[in-house]
């Protein structure tokens, strides 16, 4: 009887550990490792689609570089900057738009596979500094002589967010191609009912509120501690 006892609390015993542990496991949850942040590269990044405005937009001539800092291949500090002048010159009036825009900003990579591509979103603040002016202008009045007069030259700054969901392919050791679909929504600004702009530098034309782009980029990546 003895012995049978010894068994039988020794049973149990096993019983209650496996239980036990079998509670433990169900409720263990894995610790995900944190990625630190750290510098990877710094991709230098030049917008091949702005060339495209010598074919279909031939008054406008614009320029927009890139500088991108590659956090751990997950996060991605942004600044961009570019400039844009436009000359329209028609039969009753000359106009002159030139400015300077910047964006600051961050993208979110989310291959896991590929860390060194990109697939990802971004979120911008924009602003743009510019001056418009117009010359020439022939007015047709219906119960005056026509006349000619001209608008001074004006200083805006308009603000705006941007959003953008974009591809960054390696396509040779440390050059990349990108692209990015963008939506662009003002914010505030300088306006001038009498006298819009007719494009802002940066975000389109000037008396919408919102805006829809594409960047066509090629990147160098200088790289730092990259496996």
């Amino acid at each position: 009887m003895d012995m049978l006892k010894y068994i039988f609390s020794i049973t149990i015993l096993l019983i209650t550990f496996s239980f036990s542990y079998g509670q433990d496991e169900e409720n263990y949850v894995p610790v995900k490792e944190k990625i630190p942040l750290e510098l990877k590269g710094l991709k230098l990044g030049l917008n091949v689609g702005r060339f495209s405005d010598y074919l279909f937009k031939p008054e406008r001539i614009s320029y927009e570089a890139s500088f991108d800092f590659n956090l751990s291949d997950k996060y991605y500090g942004i600044f961009e900057a570019g400039y844009s002048e436009i000359k329209i010159k028609k039969d009753n009036y000359h106009y002159l738009s030139e400015g300077y825009f910047y964006k600051l900003g961050m993208d979110y990579n989310m291959l896991k596979k590929q860390p060194s591509d990109y697939l990802g979103m971004g979120i911008r603040l924009a602003w743009a500094d510019f001056s418009h002016s117009a010359s020439d202008l022939i007015l047709e009045p219906d119960h005056w002589p026509i006349y000619s007069t001209s608008v001074d030259s004006k200083s805006y700054k308009t603000y705006w967010l941007e959003a953008s969901f974009g591809i960054k392919g390696e396509i040779f050791k440390n050059v990349y191609l990108g692209w990015s679909g963008l939506v662009r929504v003002r914010i505030s600004g300088d306006e001038d009912l009498n006298f819009q702009p007719y494009d802002i530098p940066g975000f389109g034309t000037g008396e919408k509120t919102i805006t829809l782009g594409a960047n066509y980029y090629i990147f160098y990546q200088i790289p730092f501690n990259r496996k």
